[in-house]
C-alpha cells in the first residue's frame, strides 16, 4: 500500500471513528429538553402522519440511499481536499480534518487558502523518476562526466565560452555578461 493510499484510508477511518464518538452528542441537541427539541419527530424522520401504508419501506429506503450518497460525497470531497493540499505543498491531513469538521464552511476556507499555494511541479514534489543522461562531447560525441570542463577524449571544452574573454556563457544569450561581446 502506498503512502498516500494509507493516509486516505486513515482519514476515512478517522472520520468513521469521529462519527461514532459524536453520535451521542445529538441527544444533547435534539432531546425533548434540548436546543432543537422535537426536530426528529417530524417528516422526514417519522412517517406517522403521511399514511403511506405498505409504501412506507420505500420512503425509508430512499432516505437511507440519500444519506449514503451524501456520506459518499463527503468522503470524495475529503479525498480530493487531501490530494489537492498535498500537491500544493500544504498539510493534507490537517485540511481534510478542517473540511470534515467544518463541512461547507471548512471547504470554503480551504478553497480560499489554496489559491495562495500554486500546484507544485512534479520535480519540486519529489525526485524525478526519469534519469538525466550524462552529457555528450560536442566535438567527438563521447559521454563525459558533467563535472569535467574539458572532454578527456578529444580535449574540447564542454561548456560554451565567450570567444573574446573565454568566460562561460549559456545557450540563447545574445551577449557575454562579462565583456559585452555580441554573439
Amino acid at each position: 500500500m502506498t503512502s498516500s493510499t494509507g493516509r486516505i484510508v486513515g482519514i476515512v477511518l478517522l472520520a468513521f471513528i469521529v462519527l461514532i464518538i459524536a453520535w451521542p452528542l445529538k441527544l444533547l441537541l435534539f432531546a425533548p429538553s434540548a436546543v432543537f427539541s422535537g426536530f426528529f419527530h417530524s417528516w422526514p424522520f417519522h412517517f406517522d402522519n403521511l399514511r403511506m401504508g405498505h409504501w412506507h419501506f420505500l420512503g425509508i429506503a430512499g432516505l437511507s440511499l440519500g444519506a449514503l450518497a451524501i456520506f459518499a460525497l463527503l468522503i470524495a470531497i475529503l479525498v480530493w481536499v487531501y490530494r489537492d493540499a498535498e500537491r500544493r505543498g500544504m498539510n493534507g491531513v490537517l485540511w481534510a480534518l478542517v473540511v470534515f469538521v467544518g463541512h461547507l464552511v471548512g471547504l470554503v476556507i480551504y478553497l480560499i487558502v489554496r489559491s495562495d499555494h500554486p500546484v507544485r511541479s512534479p520535480s519540486a514534489v519529489g525526485p524525478s523518476s526519469i534519469p538525466v543522461p550524462p552529457p555528450n562531447c560536442r566535438q567527438c560525441g563521447k559521454i563525459v562526466d558533467k563535472n569535467h570542463a574539458f572532454c578527456p577524449n578529444c580535449g574540447a571544452r564542454m561548456e560554451a565560452v565567450c570567444p573574446k574573454c573565454a568566460k562561460p556563457v549559456e545557450k540563447g544569450w545574445l551577449a557575454c555578461p562579462s565583456c559585452g561581446e555580441k554573439f
